[in-house]
C-alpha cells in the first residue's frame, strides 16, 4: 500500500525548508517587484492602488505554498525525478526561448523540444515521460490558481486593436512563488543504504509508475531522495470581449484540459512507448493552441467596452469609491446625469465638473440576454472623485496595444532589425 501519510508528513516538513531557501526569496523579490509596478500603474489609472503590494504578495505566497504541496504530492506519487526530467536542459532552453518571445518562457515549449531531441537523436538522455508529467502537473496547478484568483486585480486600460480602434479592456497578471518538493535519483552502494536506520520510506513494488529506464551500477541500488526546488508560476492575459472573470475562467478551463490530456498521454506511454512521440509534439503545439484560441476569442468577438448608442459604457469602478458604494459595476451604461445625455468620456467629465449638490445618474445594466434594466442612483456633488472609469471615446489615446501572435522578444526584434534594410 502506498504510504500516503508518511509522504504527506515528509512534504509538509520539507516545505519550510523550501520557503527559507535563498532562491525562493529571490523569486519572492521578483514577484514583489511585479506587484509594486502594478500598484503604481493602478495609482495612475485609479488615483490609488486597488490593493497593497504586500497584501497581494502574501496572498500569492500562501496560494503558491498550497499549490506546491499539491504538485509535490502528484510528482512523488507518480515517481517523477528531476534527474530524469532533464530540468538542467529545459531551464536554460526556456530562458533562451524567452528572448524570442516572453510566452515561450514555459516548460511546454522547452520540454517538448528536449523530449523530441531525445527521441530523435538520443540526446540528451532524459525520461520523456518524466518531462511530460512535470509539464502537465505544473500547468494543472497553474490552471487551478488562475481559476481561483486569475481575475483578481485586473487592470483597466485603453487598448488599440490591430484595426486601429481604441477600446476598453483589462490586463490580467498574477504571479505565484511555488516551493516544490521533488525527487532526485541516486545510486549509492548497497552497503551505504543498509547503514541508514531512519528517514527511509518503504514504497510498494509498483512504485514508481515511471521506471528509471536504466540499471544501477553493479553493487549499487537506486535511492530516491526528496529535495526542495523553488519555482514560480505566472499568468499574463487580456480581456476585451469578456469580463476578466469570464476570461480567466476560460483560460483556466483550457489549461486544465491541456494538462489532463498531456498527463493522460504520458501515462498511456507506459504500456505504449510510441505514445511518447505524440506527447512530445502535443506539449508545445497544444499549449500554443490554448494561447492562440484565447487571443482569437478576444480579438474576433465585439469588444465589450467600446462606443454604445445607448450611452457610455462603464469600463470599471474604483473600489470603495462613491460610485462603488452607490452600486455601479463594470459594463453598466450611463444614460444621463442630471438630465444631460452622456455619450462620451468628455460628456461624463463635463457633467461631474458642473457644480451641483447631487448627481442624479440614470443608467442601464445589461443582463445575460443582452436586455437592459434601467436604474437610477444619486451621488453627492461634494465628492472629489466619483470613481467611474469610462470606456474610451473616439479621440482617446490608447495605453497599450492588443497583444498579437507575433514574436516580440529582444532576439526576435534584433533579427528583424538585421533583415530589414535601412533607408539611407
Amino acid at each position: 500500500m502506498f504510504p500516503f501519510g508518511k509522504i504527506i508528513v515528509t512534504i509538509l516538513m520539507l516545505i519550510p525548508q523550501a520557503v527559507l531557501h535563498p532562491m525562493f526569496w529571490v523569486v519572492i523579490a521578483l514577484v514583489a517587484a511585479q506587484y509594486s509596478r502594478a500598484a503604481r500603474v493602478e495609482a495612475n489609472v485609479y488615483g490609488q492602488a486597488v490593493e497593497s503590494p504586500i497584501s497581494r504578495l502574501l496572498t500569492s505566497i500562501l496560494l503558491g505554498v498550497i499549490a506546491g504541496f499539491v504538485a509535490s504530492f502528484i510528482l512523488i506519487l507518480v515517481g517523477v525525478t528531476i534527474t530524469r526530467a532533464g530540468v538542467s536542459f529545459i531551464l536554460p532552453l526556456a530562458i533562451f526561448l524567452m528572448l524570442i518571445d516572453q510566452r515561450f518562457l514555459c516548460f511546454s515549449y522547452a520540454g517538448g523540444l528536449v523530449a523530441l531531441s531525445s527521441l530523435i537523436f538520443g540526446w540528451p538522455e532524459v525520461g520523456v515521460r518524466d518531462i511530460m508529467i512535470l509539464v502537465a502537473v505544473l500547468h494543472l496547478i497553474e490552471g487551478l490558481l488562475i481559476r481561483l484568483t486569475g481575475s483578481r486585480g485586473a487592470l483597466p486600460l485603453y487598448m488599440k486593436t490591430q484595426e486601429g480602434q481604441v477600446v476598453g479592456g483589462f490586463v490580467l497578471q498574477k504571479f505565484w512563488p511555488v516551493p516544490i518538493i521533488s525527487m532526485m535519483l541516486l545510486t549509492p552502494k548497497a552497503s551505504e543504504i543498509e547503514t541508514i536506520t531512519s528517514g527511509l520510506i518503504t514504497m510498494p513494488d509498483w512504485w514508481p509508475l515511471i521506471k528509471p529506464g536504466i540499471l544501477p551500477p553493479e553493487g549499487h541500488e537506486f535511492l530516491f531522495a526528496m529535495f526542495v526546488l523553488p519555482a514560480a508560476l505566472g499568468y499574463g492575459d487580456f480581456a476585451l470581449a469578456r469580463s476578466p472573470k469570464e476570461r480567466s475562467s476560460r483560460t483556466a478551463r483550457d489549461l486544465l484540459i491541456f494538462s489532463l490530456v498531456l498527463l493522460g498521454l504520458a501515462l498511456l506511454s507506459i504500456p505504449f512507448p510510441w505514445v511518447q512521440w505524440i506527447a512530445a509534439v502535443f506539449a508545445p503545439v497544444g499549449h500554443e493552441l490554448v494561447i492562440a484560441s484565447g487571443r482569437r476569442a478576444e480579438t474576433m468577438a465585439p469588444a465589450l467596452f467600446s462606443a454604445n448608442p445607448r450611452g457610455l459604457v462603464v469600463l470599471d469602478v474604483v473600489p470603495n469609491s462613491p460610485a462603488d458604494v452607490a452600486g455601479f459595476k463594470s459594463r453598466d451604461i450611463i444614460i444621463s446625469i442630471n438630465g444631460q445625455p452622456i455619450k462620451s468620456p468628455q460628456d461624463l467629465r463635463m457633467a461631474f465638473s458642473a457644480s451641483a449638490p447631487w448627481y442624479y445618474i440614470e443608467a442601464e445594466r445589461p443582463d445575460a440576454a443582452g436586455r437592459g434594466e434601467r436604474f437610477s442612483r444619486s451621488i453627492s456633488g461634494g465628492v472629489e472623485r466619483v470613481g467611474i472609469i469610462p470606456s474610451p471615446g473616439p479621440n482617446d489615446d490608447a495605453h497599450a496595444k492588443v497583444p498579437v501572435a507575433s514574436l516580440e522578444g529582444p532576439l526576435a526584434r534584433w533579427i528583424r532589425g538585421i533583415r530589414t534594410p535601412r533607408s539611407g
